[in-house]
């Protein structure tokens, strides 16, 4: 690897059970030349599992009967993605009567070795009735393993309600630099690309169907928060932000063209790759100095890896390490609760505990993980109540409510959706890092992160997951105190700004000390006459059956929330349900919470208005409980299926 080092003055910068038959391989077949050569091991695992009838990884080669049942109903016929084990074109469908498959090689520009050998197999059919797929067209070959592409990654943020003072309230939260008073001046210009929900490749700001999914437009306005403060005649901007179509898909088999709300490994592999191919290709000249991958999405892991091993996985896996091989820094969201999907750390952010192993050398005392993964807090630096347990990473940034302008393309702003969990955490790194490395361009991507984790509120807790072997001490996101070190005052170096264009800077913000609206206060702005709501008589309904939102990976996660704000405050319930799902609801609603003994509690409540602000007394049902987090369900009907829409509630 290539050696940098950063100029900077400051001391800092110098410093199951397998069969008896045969034992499941610990590794993987390499890929990145010939073909997939198999151990013996491998070759033995793969027909033990053929004769068993289960499932088969990847390298086993041949087209797959059923995905996995863990899967659920994720996986479509329409869409397969197959990995070519041998050298070679992708292999041609048959013809069929009902259809034709398209094939594609989505990675065909890639300078990795592994992801050209990628296919992808569309299905259309030949009239508007929609006829099945023709499965039995597609290759069957052992050279060609091809699979269903599985809909299982979404995106780390939930609605919120909104107010003016959020967004002043978030900034003072980060501790974000006051430009407002600077004069502008030149920057080496950083591109991050925003890995998300946007359709058909790059979404830019106020552009044609910006505002159709809220949640990359979110993100995208957080990023460009702090990356682009308001200065002077607006000339400084440390970063552009295109959006890549990682979560093409509305619904199972909805593609939507201005963007989705989830979608498969592959789609997210194919976006990762395209914003640094697009970055590489672009011509020196005009080329933005670095890119930085924001990557507030994620999904479950488990199915990547044994006797689960997917094609989808191996290309995510395979894009993100690319991209660090080619000098993107990457920022995920460490992911939010879902209902029977809690531990640990998602995925990608979950790579954080690989080691990045290619790229320009950082100095020793950087920490170098492939991914750096970002959890939320509150205002009081406490874990955001959406965390999972085992999934919050040494940096950590406020996620809470967070609000911020959106430019339109008439160039006026107005306020985006608010959201709150760790994709609008993951943002305000990614914005952070970027106003970083546009005034310091010679470092490298994890000097940079050195430098946001450092400069930091030690929290007085540790990661629960980092680089094998590292105890990592958890720090929240201080951006004034990073660009104090980045930039000293009155010392000229890299672009750093001085005189009447350095910004002002806030003073540290303590620990425990609340620089945002408590929630209780925010209610009071915001519902200031309210229907009053009441607790049900006996238990709630039995939570079962008929429920899409059971099958984690069929709906976004968390799930569809209901609520447009939702919290507890002195054993009050405030609340406005979602009125796009007004007329839906077929159920009771049920409060759920998780009290400090770690014991499940479910209240049933008598119906909640579907267009007015209620408040709900909970004062006899909690008096013998402290709440750790809580949750609002309420069975509804869509799409011709009884789902449970659910909502985290804030709790202060």
């Amino acid at each position: 690897m290539k050696a940098a080092y950063w100029l900077a003055p400051a001391a800092l910068w110098f410093g199951g059970c397998a069969p008896s038959q045969a034992e499941a391989p610990a590794s993987e077949p390499a890929l990145e030349a010939g073909a997939a050569a198999l151990t013996a091991e491998q070759a033995a695992w793969c027909q033990q599992l053929e004769r068993d009838g289960r499932a088969t990884p990847w390298y086993c080669g041949g087209r797959e009967d059923t995905p996995p049942a863990s899967f659920g109903d994720a996986c479509v016929d329409e869409q397969w993605v197959g990995l070519r084990l041998t050298a070679g074109d992708c292999l041609p469908a048959a013809p069929s009567a009902t259809g034709e498959w398209a094939v594609s090689a989505p990675f065909s520009r890639s300078r990795d070795a592994r992801l050209r050998r990628a296919c992808r197999y569309t299905w259309i059919p030949q009239d508007a009735r929609r006829p099945a797929a023709d499965i039995a067209a597609l290759p069957d070959d052992p050279g060609l393993r091809l699979e269903r592409e599985c809909q299982v990654v979404a995106g780390h943020a939930v609605p919120q309600p909104a107010a003016d003072l959020l967004f002043e309230s978030w900034q003072a939260q980060v501790e974000a630099p006051d430009w407002s008073a600077s004069t502008p001046f030149p920057v080496a210009p950083v591109r991050v690309a925003v890995i998300d929900g946007g359709g058909g490749g790059v979404l830019e700001p106020g552009g044609p169907g910006a505002f159709a999914v809220p949640h990359p437009v979110a993100v995208s306005s957080a990023v460009r928060a702090l990356a682009c403060p308001e200065q002077g005649d607006g000339a400084f901007c440390a970063a552009g932000t295109p959006n890549y179509g990682a979560m093409p898909w509305i619904e199972r088999r909805a593609f939507g063209e201005l963007g989705g709300y989830f979608g498969t490994q592959t789609d997210f592999a194919n976006a990762v790759a395209d914003a640094v191919d697009d970055w590489r290709l672009t011509p020196p000249e005009t080329r933005p100095w670095r890119l930085i991958l924001n990557l507030s999405l994620g999904w479950d892991g488990v199915y990547d890896v044994g006797q689960e091993a997917r094609v989808g996985g191996a290309l995510a896996l395979w894009a993100v390490e690319y991209a660090a091989c080619e000098d993107a820094l990457l920022i995920a969201a460490a992911g939010n609760r879902a209902l029977d999907s809690d531990l640990g750390p998602l995925f990608p952010a979950a790579y954080e505990q690989r080691p990045r192993a290619c790229g320009t050398e950082s100095p020793a005392w950087a920490y170098q993980p492939l991914v750096h993964a970002v959890g939320a807090v509150d205002a009081s630096d406490r874990p955001l109540g959406l965390s999972r347990e085992g999934g919050t990473p040494r940096l950590v940034a406020p996620g809470a409510l967070v609000l911020t302008p959106e430019d339109t393309a008439a160039g006026v702003p107005r306020p985006t959706a608010v959201l709150s969990g760790t994709s609008m955490s993951a943002a305000a790194v990614s914005g952070a890092a970027a106003l970083l490395w546009s005034l310091r361009p010679g470092a490298t991507g994890d000097m940079v992160m050195e430098a946001l984790y450092q400069t930091g509120e030690a929290l007085g807790r540790d990661a629960e997951f980092a680089l094998p072997g590292e105890i990592q001490p958890q720090r929240r996101l201080a951006v004034a105190r990073a660009f104090d070190l980045a930039c000293p005052q009155n010392v000229a170096v890299g672009a750093c700004p001085q005189g009447d264009a350095r910004p002002a800077l806030p003073a540290p913000r303590g620990a425990g000390l609340d620089a945002g609206v408590p929630f209780g206060d925010l209610v009071a702005l915001l519902y200031e006459d309210v229907v009053l709501g009441a607790v049900a008589p006996g238990p709630p309904p039995p939570l079962e059956g008929g429920s899409a939102y059971l099958e984690p990976y069929v709906v976004p996660q968390p799930g569809t929330p209901n609520c447009i704000v939702c919290g507890i405050y002195e054993n009050q319930l405030y609340g406005s349900l979602d009125p796009n799902l007004a007329g839906s609801y077929v159920g009771s609603p049920v409060l759920e919470f998780k009290n400090d003994q770690s014991q499940y509690v479910q209240i049933a409540l008598n119906p909640l208005p579907e267009k007015d602000a209620f408040k709900v007394d909970l004062t006899s049902e909690l008096k013998n409980d402290t709440l750790v987090s809580a949750w609002l369900i309420i069975p509804a009907q869509l799409n011709g299926q009884t789902v449970y829409t659910r909502s985290e509630l804030d709790i202060d």
